[in-house]
């Protein structure tokens, strides 16, 4: 009789256990990335030394409502969680070649949450490739409306990137969610090209014909 009162209490502790472990997946599961993006690069193997997010690339979250809110100078690239993310150089990271004008920026989705909005910046002209990315890096171009909707588990944004600057440059993306106050962030380092013969090995994109980043290749 005593045997059969312990086991009783034994069983709903090992439900508990099973049931938080239940909540915390699902919370987990709902991330999303882009394609040829930093960390998607790092799951692919292009870029080394990356940290756990290569087996994650969806999971780089921090606080949103950026820029005014969200992840400190320094630590936008990892949103505070990744840091080997946010090592910056000239030649750390691998970089995707695009040109000035129309390109199309893929997101995965793992389990999608309601969206308020996507927001697109890239670095200023002249800034510096080996110090920390940082706000005052920024430029703002592009927003996108997420409608208080789930998005489905692929979308492609037409971004049109500046035409007035050439090289490496850092397009930073961010996904602000509706529900929670967090927003994902996106690093893409690309080699931005605006002479079609100097710096670019596919033809440039327009409005007509957009290109998905996955055919650009370092």
């Amino acid at each position: 009789m005593n045997w059969k009162k312990k086991v009783m209490k034994v069983v709903p502790l090992a439900v508990c256990g099973i049931v938080g472990s239940l909540l915390f997946t699902s919370g987990a599961s709902a991330h999303g990335y882009i394609d040829n993006g930093r960390s998607s690069l790092c799951k692919q193997g292009l870029n080394t030394g990356c940290g756990p997010i290569q087996y994650e690339p969806q999971s780089v979250e921090g606080p949103g409502n950026f820029p005014q809110l969200g992840p400190s100078d320094g630590q936008i690239a990892g949103a505070g969680r990744y840091p080997n993310l946010d090592v910056q150089t000239a030649t750390r990271w691998h970089k995707v070649n695009l040109t000035g004008g129309t390109n199309t920026f893929s997101w995965t989705f793992t389990a999608p949450h309601r969206t308020k909005e996507w927001k697109y910046y890239i670095t200023k002209k002249g800034w510096n490739p080996n110090q920390p990315l940082t706000r005052s890096n920024l430029e703002f171009i592009s927003r996108v409306d997420g409608g208080d909707k789930q998005p489905p588990f692929k979308v492609a944004h037409a971004i049109n990137l500046p035409t007035d600057r050439t090289g490496y440059h850092i397009v930073l993306g961010v996904w602000e969610i509706a529900d929670t106050g967090m927003a994902f962030y996106q690093a893409v380092d690309v080699n931005l090209g605006n002479n079609p013969l100097v710096g670019n090995t596919q033809p440039s994109s327009s409005l007509a014909n957009l290109l998905s980043m996955k055919q650009f290749t370092q």
